[in-house]
């Protein structure tokens, strides 16, 4: 385990190969809590022209969030757009109303950041210039959910941990990752320029 500068991530996609067109797509993934948001934003601040896209958009609710057309959704509504140099087109998914409700258009990007469960599924990763896994134990990252989104969702977000372990060890993600990182935040960093690397 060591502190790391996000510079050094970002020095990696900068020199890394194309795989969607002119653009690039790195993609976050790891269990709810842990981070992924905060990295993809601090991350998106040493990047130039670069999006983020919050997998919480592309799920169709809690029951379908990772069933058979998530990764078939992503590839139509991100990653073809990317390859064809085109804008990404899609609409995003209102947890309150439960249906797809404002369009989403982004354009003129060199970088994609793909955060949240299933960002870096088979069928994704491998167009990636960087996969990256965040993680934290189990208890802290519920405990740090409903901090963050309420109590009135504790049933659906333990219902929802054992589903996204399940999603992980399918796809094998953790294992086709480049980079493991720590978010316990256990230890003090700067996580506008830091992070904590738990790499073999």
């Amino acid at each position: 385990m060591s502190i790391q500068p996000l510079s050094k991530l970002a020095d990696l996609i900068n020199n890394s190969n194309k795989f969607c067109g002119e653009a690039k797509l790195i993609c976050i993934d790891g269990p709810a809590g842990s981070g992924k948001t905060t990295l993809a934003k601090n991350l998106k601040n040493f990047l130039n022209n670069t999006f983020v896209i919050h997998m919480d958009e592309i799920y169709d609710g809690w029951e379908n969030a990772l069933d058979k057309n998530l990764v078939s959704n992503i590839q139509n509504w991100i990653i073809t757009p990317m390859k064809k140099s085109e804008p990404i087109i899609y609409t995003k998914f209102d947890w309150h109303l439960k249906l797809r409700r404002e369009k989403v258009f982004i354009e003129n990007y060199e970088n994609i950041i793909l955060e949240g469960v299933g960002a870096a599924s088979l069928g994704i990763r491998e167009l990636s210039a960087l996969n990256l896994w965040i993680e934290g134990q189990k208890e802290i990252l519920l405990n740090r959910v409903l901090d963050r989104d309420g109590n009135q969702i504790k049933d659906e977000m333990k219902l929802w941990q054992s589903k996204e372990s399940k999603y992980f060890l399918k796809h094998d993600i953790k294992k086709h990752c480049d980079f493991w990182i720590d978010g316990n935040f256990e230890q003090e960093i700067d996580t506008s320029s830091q992070f904590i690397s738990l790499n073999r």
